[in-house]
């Protein structure tokens, strides 16, 4: 009896740890990177934390937002009255200049004549093996969505860009590697397409679409950005980041390159 016993025990032991050394090999493998990949893995973790962090933020706003909303609704009565005479003056004013034809939203607005001119800029990426051709501008776009940018010493440009990307690599290419600057170089801002594409194809300039490199072929589309104060020129910057191959010890070194819109 002794014996049966024990060897019950010792198989029991012995199928346990092959259990473990099992579990243990099998989520290794899960785990393990795909090699193909850069960014991909890195902008996933980005919108884990942002998710996360937006959950966080509601739960506060929500409380913060409760004990406010009893004394906003006070205020706002006894404003309303005073609020709403106001708004029915601006209401009769902006129907007044519409009618004028100075202003208004279905009429476009430029700070100058519209003109394009040519920049010629090429230049490849070296790590990623992506070619990128800057060819030319549009200057003092004609807009009515940026009216009031205009109206304060603004502009509206438009930048024509065509892109072979690299094989060696997968990930994306996207608007935001191409920023402006419109004073020399120091600071930079991201490009406003979004915000126009309908009225940029209404103008027979497509806008740009962000290209993913496995699809391979050329792209060309039209950027937009949107200066607060207009410039005789305005400095572009191309900027892909550093990375690092998933699943090796591989370093990818970042890549900049700058040039200038000229004037019309």
């Amino acid at each position: 009896m002794k014996r049966m016993k024990r060897a019950t025990f010792t198989a029991a032991a012995l199928l346990s740890c092959t259990l473990t050394f099992s579990g243990c090999s099998l989520i290794s493998q899960v785990v393990q990177p795909e090699q193909d990949q850069t960014g991909e893995q890195t902008n996933a973790d980005g919108q884990d934390q942002g998710d996360q962090s937006g959950q966080d933020q509601g739960d506060q706003s929500g409380q913060d937002q409760g004990d406010q909303s009893g004394q906003d609704q006070a205020n706002g009565q006894d404003s309303s009255s005073d609020q709403s005479a106001s708004n029915s003056s601006n209401s009769s004013s902006s129907s007044t200049s519409s009618a004028d034809g100075s202003t208004g939203s279905d009429s476009g607005a430029s700070s100058g004549s519209q003109g394009q001119v040519s920049i010629g800029e090429s230049f490849e990426d070296p790590e990623m093996q992506d070619k990128i051709e800057v060819l030319s501008a549009v200057r003092n776009f004609d807009s009515s969505k940026k009216a009031s940018s205009i109206e304060l010493g603004g502009e509206v440009v438009l930048l024509e860009v065509k892109v072979t990307p690299g094989q060696k690599y997968s990930g994306l290419i996207q608007s935001g590697a191409l920023k402006i600057s419109e004073d020399g170089g120091t600071n930079f801002r991201y490009d406003q397409t979004d915000g126009l594409e309908s009225e940029m194809r209404a103008a027979g300039f497509e806008p740009w679409e962000d290209i993913n490199r496995r699809d391979g072929g050329t792209h060309q589309g039209w950027l937009a950005y949107v200066p607060n104060e207009k410039q005789d020129t305005y400095t572009i910057r191309y900027e892909r980041g550093p990375g690092k191959v998933m699943g090796t010890d591989e370093k990818v070194p970042k890549f900049t390159k700058t040039f200038d819109i000229p004037a019309l």
